[in-house]
């Protein structure tokens, strides 16, 4: 009994398209990541890889599933596998604040610096804070 509990109360599956258009059905577009255990494959992971949802695997989740997940065909940015759950959340905010989680994840790529000088005089470029004090 324990495991029903709360049944009656779950979403209930549509297969009519017409229904699926009303106010408050959950549906793929509704899904913006998906996070499973890593190794886990089943039917929301496929259909995730199929709708180019973002997956996350989290290692720390140990199953009996052993898949490797890296064999499927992911688009570029698709798949993120973390170590634990905090790192998933800080993968799932980047996803929603639009950044891609490669740009904030250790070791940084390499940044173009431009040498320059740190008195204007040097560099030839003129300063305006003279000009704006004496106004």
């Amino acid at each position: 009994q324990c495991v029903l509990k709360g049944l009656q109360r779950s979403p209930k599956i549509l297969t009519d398209e017409e229904s699926m258009r009303e106010p408050g059905v959950f549906t793929a577009r509704d899904v913006s990541c998906l996070v499973i255990p890593n190794g886990c494959l089943g039917l929301p992971t496929l259909a995730a890889l199929e709708q180019g949802i973002p997956v996350i695997a989290v290692r720390e989740n140990t199953n009996l599933m052993k898949n490797d997940l890296t064999e499927l065909p992911w688009a570029i940015g698709q798949l993120h596998i973390v170590e634990n759950y905090w790192e998933a959340s800080g993968v799932l905010a980047a996803l929603k604040a639009g950044i891609d989680p490669v740009a904030v994840r250790r070791p940084f790529g390499a940044a173009g610096l431009e040498k320059t000088s740190a008195n204007p005089a040097e560099s030839g470029a003129k300063s305006e804070i003279p000009e704006l004090l004496s106004t």
